[in-house]
C-alpha cells in the first residue's frame, strides 16, 4: 500500500504537541468530548503577516479581510482585531461576532448573495462595506438607504461575474454593468460605489491575475462617468498544500477504498504555489499591455482587498475523534473499520461529496508488539452506511483499540463546521483555542 504522497504537512509545533502530550489529549477529550477540534490562534496570526508581508514588497494600498465562513471559533476574529485586518461575513450573527471581537464596522465587508434587510440595516449602521450581488439588490438597497434618512451614503462595491465563471449563479453579468453605474450615479446621494468585486472558484493564480485587471479596466470606466471609485476585491482562493509530494495523485492508484466507494475528484491537496506566495504570483500578473496587477494599482493608486479564509487557517486546526471500537470488514482478510465518538459531518469535505486525503494519525499510550500496517477505514456512529470520516483505507502501524484518539491534521480551513450538525440529537463539537509557546501549553475553551 503506497502511503508516503499522503502524509500530511504538520507544523513542527503540533507534532511536538500530538507526540509529547497524549495525556493532555485524552484528558481534553475526557473533559470536553469527541469529536474535540483544537484551534491555533497563533498559526492564524503568523499567516497573516505572511499575506501582509507579500502586499507590502508590492507597494500597493491594501485592506486583509478574513473569510469569516471559513471557520466559527471566536479567537480567529479577536486576532483579527489585534493585526488590524477587516472580516468578511455574510450573516446578521457572523457580523455581531465580528463588532464583539473589536473589528471596527468600516472594516467588515458583507458579502453573499441578495442579502436580508436585518444584515442590510446593520451594515448600514456600522458604515460596513456591501458587495452587491444584482442591479434588484442594488435597488433594494439604494431605497432602504433612502427610507433609513443616513447622513452619509452607503458604501458598495459592485460584484462582477468574471468571463470565466459564466455558469456561477453570483455577480452581475458585464451587460448589466451599464445599467448598474447608470443607477449608481442616479441614487449617489444615497449610496456611493467605491469599486469592483469577484469571487472566483478554483485556485489558479493567473485566472484570479486576469480577474483583478478586468476590475481595474472597470474602475477607469467608472471613472470617466465620475464616479469616484478607488479600490477592487478579489476574493480568496488562495491554496493550502495538504500534502507534502506532488506525486500524490498517483499514490491514489494503489489505494483501497471501503465498498469501492469512488470519487469524482479532489482538492488540489499539493500545491508548490499556495498561501501568501500564491497571491505575489497574482499581483505579477501582466495584462496585454505587459502591465503587472501590482503595477496598475500602484499608478492609479487603488487599494486591493482580498478575503482568504483557508489561506489565513493552514494548519491552525486539528480535529480530535476517540475511537469506540474497530472491527474487520466483511469478505477481507486484511481490512478493518474504525468506529469513532462523532460523525462526518464534522469533516465537510463529505458536503461535497469527495473525501479528505491527508492522513489522519493514531494516537495511543499502548504500543503494538507486531511489526505490521493496519488497513483501516474511519467511520462515524450514527446509524447512516455513508456516515464515513475516512472511506480509504488508512495505514496504521497499530491497530486502533478503544479511547484511542484518530487526529485529522489541517482541519481549521472549512473541514471543522462548514457542515455540522446535531443529528441523533448530539451537541456539536467543542473548541479549545491552543497557544504553543515553547513547551508551555496555554488552553481556554473556544465558545462560538
Amino acid at each position: 500500500m503506497k502511503q508516503a504522497s499522503l502524509n500530511a504537512v504538520c507544523h513542527p509545533q503540533i507534532q511536538s504537541l500530538l507526540r509529547s502530550n497524549k495525556a493532555k489529549l485524552q484528558e481534553w477529550i475526557n473533559g470536553l468530548g469527541s469529536p474535540l477540534h483544537l484551534v491555533f490562534p497563533e498559526m492564524f496570526q503568523q499567516n497573516i503577516v505572511s499575506f501582509k508581508q507579500v502586499l507590502e514588497r508590492h507597494q500597493v494600498d491594501y485592506q486583509l479581510l478574513f473569510a469569516k465562513k471559513a471557520n466559527k471559533a471566536r479567537c480567529f476574529a479577536a486576532v483579527c482585531a489585534q493585526e488590524n485586518i477587516g472580516i468578511d461575513v455574510a450573516s446578521v450573527a457572523e457580523f455581531e461576532l465580528a463588532l464583539a471581537a473589536g473589528v471596527s464596522g468600516a472594516d467588515i465587508g458583507v458579502s453573499g448573495p441578495h442579502k436580508s434587510e436585518p444584515l442590510l440595516r446593520l451594515a448600514m449602521a456600522h458604515n460596513a462595506l456591501i458587495a452587491i450581488d444584482s442591479v434588484n439588490e442594488l435597488s433594494d438597497l439604494a431605497c432602504l438607504a433612502a427610507g433609513a434618512g443616513q447622513a452619509q451614503p452607503v458604501r458598495i462595491l459592485l460584484r462582477i461575474r468574471p468571463q470565466s465563471q459564466k455558469k456561477s449563479r453570483f455577480g452581475l453579468a458585464g451587460s448589466e454593468l451599464e445599467q448598474a453605474l447608470a443607477f449608481c450615479l442616479e441614487w449617489r446621494r444615497h449610496i456611493q460605489l467605491l469599486g469592483f468585486s469577484c469571487h472566483l472558484s478554483g485556485y489558479c493564480t493567473r485566472q484570479r491575475g486576469q480577474a483583478g485587471h478586468q476590475l481595474i479596466d472597470y474602475i477607469e470606466q467608472a471613472r470617466q462617468l465620475g464616479l469616484g471609485c478607488d479600490r477592487i476585491n478579489i476574493g480568496g482562493g488562495f491554496a493550502v498544500s495538504y500534502l507534502d509530494s506532488p506525486d500524490w495523485r498517483q499514490s491514489l492508484d494503489y489505494e483501497a477504498f471501503h465498498a469501492d466507494k469512488a470519487f469524482g475528484g479532489f482538492y488540489p491537496y499539493h500545491n508548490p504555489v499556495a498561501g501568501a506566495d500564491a497571491l505575489h504570483q497574482v499581483l505579477l500578473e501582466e495584462n496585454e499591455q505587459q502591465l503587472s496587477l501590482g503595477r496598475r494599482l500602484r499608478e492609479l493608486s487603488l487599494t486591493v482587498l482580498l478575503e482568504p479564509g483557508r489561506a489565513l487557517l493552514d494548519q491552525a486546526g486539528i480535529s480530535l475523534f476517540s475511537v469506540q471500537g474497530c472491527k474487520p470488514v466483511s469478505g477481507t482478510s486484511d481490512c478493518h473499520i474504525a468506529t469513532v465518538s462523532g460523525m462526518s459531518f464534522s469533516l465537510s469535505e463529505q458536503w461535497f461529496n469527495t473525501e479528505y486525503l491527508p492522513s489522519p494519525l493514531l494516537i495511543s499510550e499502548q504500543k503494538d508488539e507486531e511489526d505490521a500496517l493496519y488497513k483501516v477505514a474511519v467511520a462515524g456512529n450514527s446509524c447512516l452506511d455513508d456516515d464515513m470520516l475516512s472511506w480509504r483505507f488508512i495505514a496504521f502501524e497499530q491497530y486502533p483499540k478503544k479511547q484511542d484518539v484518530i487526529a485529522y491534521i489541517n482541519t481549521a480551513g472549512y473541514q471543522m463546521d462548514s457542515n455540522e450538525s446535531a443529528f441523533h440529537s448530539t451537541e456539536p463539537p467543542r473548541k479549545v483555542a491552543v497557544m504553543l509557546t515553547g513547551d508551555v501549553i496555554t488552553w481556554q475553551l473556544d465558545n462560538q
